[in-house]
Order: C-alpha cells, then structure tokens, then sequence
C-alpha cells in the first residue's frame, strides 16, 4: 500500500506510536491486534504494518522534502521538560539514567553539540565526567531562558522547516501533549480523523492507551515537578521529593528563581528531599546575599544589565 499520509517525528516524542494507533484503529487498513510496546516500553517492535501510514523519523526528514499534494501529520514538543526527558532517554531506546547523566557528558557531542561546548565553555570543564550540581546547573540556564533555550529553538527550528518546505500537503501539528492522557488523545485523533478522513475507530484506545501510560516511565513522574512547585506555593512541607531526575531538579531551581527573584538556588550534588526543606531555604535565605539574579532575563520585567553583561562575554561557540 502506498503511503496516504506522513508522520514526521520529534526525538521521543512517540512518533512510532502515534503511526501504529492510527495503522491499528483506521477502518482503511488491515487488522492488527498485537501492541506495539517492546520491552523497554517504547513504541518500536516489529509489526506487519500496512504502509497506509509512512514514519519519518528526524533524521530522515530532509529526504522527504519532495512530498507534494499529501498529508503530513508533523509531532511538536509542546512540553519543553517533557521533550528533554523524553528524547535524553528514551528516543532510539536509548535507556540513559536521567539520575546520573552528570557521570559521562559524551553523549552530548552528538545528541546537543551546542549544549555540550556551552557546558566546556562556561564551567571550563577538563572531562566528560562532571559533579551532577554543574550538570543541573547548566539545565537551569536554559530553562531561565526559555526563549533562547537549545531545545526549544531546534523545535521551532524544526516545525518551521515543515512547515516552509512541505507547504504543498497537508499539515497538520500534533503536540506530544495529546498523549499525556486518553481523553486528550481521543479528542486529538477525532479531530485528524475527521479532517483526512482516516476512518478511526477508537473503541480500543483506552486499552492501548492504559498500556502506553503504564509503559512511560518519563510521562508518570511527569507531574512531580508541578506536585513540589505547588506544594512550595502552598507551604505543605511534607512532599517527597526524592525521585526527581537531574532534568526535573534544574526546572523546579528555574522556576523557584523565576518566583524568588532574589535567591539562588545551592549548587550542590545532593538535592533537598521534601519541599519542607526548600521552604525552610526560602525562608531563611540571608538578606546579605540577596541580590539581581545574573541568569534572569528580566527583572520586574525590565532587562537586566547583569544578564546582558553575562551575555556579551559569554565565548562565542
């Protein structure tokens, strides 16, 4: 079977998985009632696939660029700290212990070159072996900066690129969000249904969809960030917060410094075990070392010199 419609994947952002959904419930194609889920939990076993649905992984983008008078269906990262975590462990099976990324930065040269010389460049790093503070800390930056942060610039870089040079097909952008839960897939995959007429039957999704769920490591503590985040807000001391990757603890220092604009966060290799622990910092963080945080943008929503004097000598990579 000709391919009738291309998807064009985003690095761990279940591009595999949203080809077999629509190969499996479409009325336009054979059966299929295995699942697709290997053992690791990724969307990646070999199946009999129809080629109703043609999988465009990453890399391969540009060889498609040729595709007139089809449909394309292009995954975006909309989830920045889902996208990092996603794509770090879990694209190409890759399997990477988002724990302990600080004991070996090599895999940086190819998965972010420019995040991997910006690491050497400004903690002046001598190996790829680097205390896990340096490494959190270096997360941190870019998620103070979302507007220039590496991963979200790619992202745009590469919806954009679709969207220019396929701008003879249909397109049609579907956010990673759509899989974080079954009632927003089932309204995101009605919707593509409905408008390129896939003919979907969506009476096994929630049983796919549980299994998917259950199978995603990096989507079932997804909200452990936002459950400490708000804990701090609330002042409930007794959140456990122990079981957050070096990704997540580098987002919960950004937003903490975004809100508590005076204070840094510790650079340290132990991270604080319970949002009680993060209160009682907050709280008892000494005036004297209170000042314009040099990694915020904006400073009540003023440029700050402090950041454009960091920027300015920041090596040029």
């Amino acid at each position: 079977m000709d391919p009738y419609i291309y998807v064009f994947n985003t690095a761990g952002c279940h591009g595999h998985y949203l080809t077999y959904l629509i190969d499996r419930l479409s009325n336009n194609t054979p059966a299929i009632t295995e699942l697709p889920f290997n053992s690791i939990g990724t969307s990646h076993k070999k199946l009999d696939y129809s080629g109703y649905v043609k999988f465009v992984d990453t890399l391969q983008h540009k060889d498609n660029s040729h595709l007139k008078n089809t449909h394309v269906i292009k995954i975006t990262g909309d989830d920045v700290l889902y996208y990092e975590r996603a794509a770090m462990n879990r694209a190409a099976d890759a399997q990477r212990d988002l724990h302990n990324l600080h004991k070996d930065i090599s895999f940086l040269k190819t998965y972010s070159k420019n995040f991997y010389n910006d690491i050497v460049e400004t903690y002046k790093v001598k190996n790829d072996k680097v205390p896990k503070w340096l490494l959190r800390d270096a997360w941190k930056l870019g998620f103070l900066d979302l507007q220039n942060q590496g991963a979200i610039k790619d992202l745009q870089a590469d919806v954009d690129w679709v969207t220019k040079t396929l701008s003879k097909n249909t397109i049609h952008l579907f956010p990673v969000t759509n899989f974080f839960t079954t009632e927003r897939l089932h309204d995101a995959l009605t919707s593509i249904s409905d408008m390129l007429y896939l003919n979907l039957d969506l009476e096994d999704l929630p049983l796919i969809h549980n299994e998917f769920i259950k199978n995603n490591q990096i989507l079932s503590t997804h909200n452990h960030v936002f459950d400490l985040l708000d804990a701090v807000d609330k002042r409930i001391p007794f959140v456990n917060i122990d079981t957050l990757d070096i990704i997540q603890q580098a987002y919960v220092y950004a937003e903490l410094e975004k809100k508590f604009d005076f204070v840094l966060m510790p650079m340290t290799n132990d991270f604080f075990k319970t949002s009680g622990e993060i209160i009682e910092y907050i709280d008892n963080y000494p005036e004297h070392y209170k000042a314009m945080n040099p990694n915020l943008p904006k400073f009540n929503n003023i440029d700050n010199p402090f950041f454009l004097h960091r920027q300015k000598t920041k090596p040029v990579l």
